[in-house]
């Protein structure tokens, strides 16, 4: 799976958590949370036959323990080129809210650290939907959080980095939009505000993978 790929994957998965397209499962866009955003990417990558792990340990080791890194940390969901492959091509973390800053930090870490069989990485990030919400304080959690990513990623990018590309998925319960931030290098990486707010809408049927 590549880039573009993943982009449509990623626009779908917000679209069935807003326009709740499944027949029996009934998502609430007041309690949208990693978990069940997850299930349904998972679903979306079953239905394209794509293989997938879920809190998969990194290569790297990344946690500490005292003061020794000595542990693998956990990523939220692995993209593998096939079913033999040992190692995914694709990391991507899950994120809510208004998280602190170490925790992005952490998954920051995870993904650049991974060795170069990884080709890519992502994050989706749920703001759910809430009551009353008006559109101008709608606008300020979106900026707030893609400022926050900013600051993360200028904390932890001096540190030791493995080229792959990266995106940034923002999906706005309350105002039904998805941000789409690309880049090409995590390694390098300017600023996170020249991405795009889309509306979520109906997409046309993704299109084969190779090999279909």
């Amino acid at each position: 799976m590549n880039k573009e790929q993943l982009k449509e994957i990623c626009r779908q998965t917000a679209q069935r958590c807003i326009l709740k397209q499944y027949k029996y499962q009934v998502l609430n866009r007041e309690r949208l949370g990693e978990a069940e955003v997850r299930n349904v990417m998972v679903r979306i990558l079953e239905e394209k036959k794509i293989f997938y792990g879920i809190e998969i340990a990194t290569e790297e080791k990344q946690e500490k323990e005292g003061n020794v890194i000595n542990r693998s940390a956990l990523v939220d969901l692995a993209v593998y080129e096939n079913q033999k492959a040992e190692t995914p091509t694709i990391l991507i973390e899950f994120k809510r809210g208004q998280p602190g800053l170490d925790k992005i930090e952490k998954d920051y870490a995870k993904m650049m650290n991974e060795p170069d069989c990884v080709k890519g990485s992502c994050f989706f990030h749920i703001l759910p939907k809430e009551q009353d919400k008006s559109e101008k304080a709608s606008e300020r959690a979106r900026n707030e959080i893609i400022k926050k990513y900013d600051r993360a990623y200028l904390s932890v990018s001096r540190g030791k980095c493995v080229p792959k590309w990266f995106m940034l998925y923002i999906l706005d319960a309350s105002a039904r939009k998805l941000y789409i931030c690309e880049k090409e290098n995590i390694c390098h990486i300017d600023k996170f505000n020249d991405g795009t707010w889309e509306p979520i809408k109906y997409y046309p049927p993704l299109p084969p993978l190779a090999g279909d």
